[in-house]
């Protein structure tokens, strides 16, 4: 009876291991490290929703979606930034506004990538202002605007980073549990 239940628990493993090898060998098929020659490859074909994104509940997903969660934590704070110093806008005074250069100044002291977050903020419709970049000296009195009054900007953003919260927290990692049972 003994060497039954030793069967069952040899063959379930082996089970496991087998699963787990044919995972890595899928794995190894697409992976573009894993070939001497670039021609051995297997060419992928991805669809246009799915091209350029990380296969979904890999870490590189999280990463994904916590680089975004930071990205919109630092919009939040320059939105902050411009509406705590900032002056009313002359075209809508229930906006805010405030010059390159003097949030060139604030914003230094709180973080090194101004010019990345004010152009994913425009991207996203929560600020404006004219040229494609702007430069520290050349750019100084060029207005940096909210398009939104604050308030509405803070619920529209923390709305979008509770939303990636959860979408993160739905995924649970999927980690080497396959060959680890206990």
């Amino acid at each position: 009876m003994a060497s039954n239940q030793e069967n069952t628990s040899v063959s379930s493993r082996i089970t496991l291991f087998n699963q787990a090898a044919e995972q890595h060998k899928n794995w190894m098929m697409i992976n573009p490290f894993a070939h001497y020659n670039v021609s051995d490859m297997p060419k992928r074909s991805f669809g246009q929703e799915e091209y350029g994104k990380p296969p979904a509940g890999s870490l590189s997903e999280q990463r994904v979606l916590q680089a975004n969660v930071r990205a919109l934590e630092q919009i939040l704070q320059l939105c902050e930034v411009i509406q705590d110093n900032g002056e009313p806008d002359p075209i809508d005074p229930s906006l805010r506004r405030l010059e390159f250069g003097h949030l060139f100044n604030l914003y230094n002291d709180i973080s090194d990538k101004l010019m990345g977050t004010m152009l994913a903020a425009r991207k996203n419709g929560f600020v404006e202002f004219n040229g494609e970049t702007l430069f520290q000296g050349r750019d100084e009195s060029v207005p940096v605007r909210l398009l939104r009054p604050f308030e509405q900007l803070k619920i529209e953003i923390l709305a979008k980073i509770e939303d990636l919260r959860c979408i993160s927290t739905e995924k649970p990692l999927e980690t080497a549990s396959v060959l680890r049972k206990d």
